[in-house]
């Protein structure tokens, strides 16, 4: 790490968090990390809410368009990867900005914890069902993550051998800020949001990457494209795709909320604006 810091930029999804990173990346001459589990998948870009293309031109972005779609991708590997940029940005004289709402992502570089489960292990722990590895966690005494069902979180539990945000403390030269606006603004954010991606061609792409790459996993975790497959198989009306995406898309700002609460050092503003101020202002004084 260098002497100056590696900013974080997080919230729950539609909060604003991609706006604030714009404006300090221009501010800071700094370049973005984005850490989203879904933006890192290849032609996943609507529905996603990947930045667009005159945003990534504005700042320059790291670990975007990794994997094909439905590929996994381990927290290990995005730690791994994501180091590597913090480093180049940092030895080209500029400042990392790590945004997204991917918590353990977020978590495995803010708290730079050890994943040093080797490759026998993972791969063994990613054949085991949730019941399995939530029994291996309870076994152990550790606590289940807040996101229960998702394998990945249990396997990161697994990986800490149990730590959580309670128990370390944060990098060094690592500077936290949250946009958290209230749950009727997130929600009404994220009904036109929705609605502007199906005007934007979000059913077109969905077509395009089942045509490309077989039919969205009914399980896959880029929540809108299994949805939107629904209907393009005529299960469900229009409609009934959106609502269901909308209902979703909030569950999982939800959970983000909850993960993110138990992250003392963040520092919450009410919007990006706010924000983007507020690290200015700091990393100016650093």
């Amino acid at each position: 790490m260098s002497c100056r810091p590696v900013i974080f930029i997080v919230g729950v999804t539609a909060s604003g968090k991609t706006a604030c990173a714009l404006e300090v990346a221009k501010r800071l001459n700094g370049e973005i990390i984005c850490a989203d589990s879904q933006t890192l998948r290849k032609d996943l870009n609507i529905g996603t809410a990947k930045p667009a293309k005159e945003e990534q031109s504005s700042a320059k972005h790291h670990m975007l368009d990794l994997i094909e779609p439905y590929d996994r991708f381990s927290v290990a590997e995005f730690k791994k990867q994501a180091e590597v940029a913090i480093q180049e940005i940092q030895s080209r004289g500029k400042i990392p900005i790590v945004v997204g709402g991917t918590g353990l992502y977020i978590d495995s570089l803010f708290y730079d914890y050890d994943l040093t489960i080797n490759k026998i292990d993972r791969d063994e722990y990613d054949n085991l069902s949730v019941n399995e590895l939530q029994q291996i966690i309870v076994d152990r005494g550790y606590e289940l993550p807040a996101n229960k069902n998702n394998p990945r979180h249990l396997i990161g539990v697994i990986a800490r051998a149990g730590e959580t945000s309670i128990d370390i403390i944060p990098a060094k030269d690592s500077l936290i800020y949250g946009i958290r606006r209230p749950d009727t603004e997130i929600k009404d954010r994220i009904n036109k949001r929705v609605e502007i991606m199906f005007d934007n061609g979000l059913i077109d792409e969905v077509k395009s990457v089942s045509k490309k790459y077989g039919k969205p996993p009914a399980k896959l975790d880029a929540i809108c494209y299994p949805i939107i497959q629904r209907y393009l198989d005529g299960n469900i009306n229009l409609d009934e795709a959106k609502q269901l995406f909308k209902t979703a898309d909030w569950q999982y700002a939800r959970r983000q909320k909850a993960w993110f609460k138990r992250n003392q050092f963040i520092q919450w503003f009410e919007d990006e604006k706010q924000a983007a101020d507020a690290i200015i202002k700091d990393v100016a004084h650093y």
